[in-house]
């Protein structure tokens, strides 16, 4: 369901952070640049449902995500994309990715909703 529509009020709502946050699974490889599997795929599944504006793909991701158990070993991480997603004035359209790459390994992701 769709939170009150800020944008009409003239309200940025910015989400921010790593689409990956697997801390206790960091290694020295990852500090020096290694992108591990289970980070690639999250963000790779991740992305596709973003593109196609699938939020129940995304709400579904304990079961649907490979790499998951690393990827967001806890959910606090995770949740804060649906509030994102819930003030957008079309939450269920594809969004546009506006940066993404890996830092430490893990997945960053920004993107933009319609509004």
């Amino acid at each position: 369901m769709t939170m009150y529509p800020l944008a009409e009020e003239g309200v940025l709502v910015n989400g921010s952070g790593f689409m990956t946050h697997g801390l206790p699974f960091i290694t020295r490889a990852m500090l020096e640049g290694q992108v591990p599997g289970w980070s690639a795929d999250f963000d790779a599944w991740a992305a596709d449902a973003l593109a196609r504006g699938a939020g129940d793909e995304l709400a579904a991701f304990r079961t649907r995500a490979s790499g998951t158990p690393y990827a967001h070993p806890t959910v606090d991480h995770y949740i804060p994309l649906f509030i994102t997603l819930g003030v957008a004035a079309h939450p269920d359209r594809p969004v546009r990715t506006t940066v993404e790459g890996c830092t430490i390994g893990f997945s960053k992701r920004s993107f933009q909703t319609a509004v």
